[in-house]
């Protein structure tokens, strides 16, 4: 699956802000006493955030594989 440059880094940067809003929550549940409903959010957006994360290292690999075949070829 190919995806274009600028969707690849919109992607990149929802994973770094779903990242940052779990860390708020966790942060903040403990202060205003909704701890674990403050657990349960993070536990998801972690979880989303590790599966386009896994998605992103075989993009990557992927990439990496093909320009090795290109300089093979030159």
């Amino acid at each position: 699956m190919k995806l274009s440059k600028k969707t690849t880094r919109q992607l990149s940067i929802a994973v770094g802000l779903l990242s940052f809003a779990a860390f708020i929550v966790q942060g903040l549940g403990s202060t205003w006493g909704f701890e674990e409903v403050a657990k349960q959010i993070t536990q998801t957006a972690l979880l989303f955030s590790g599966g386009i994360n896994i998605y992103f290292l075989g993009v990557t690999n992927q990439k990496n594989n093909q320009d090795k075949e290109k300089s093979n070829d030159k």
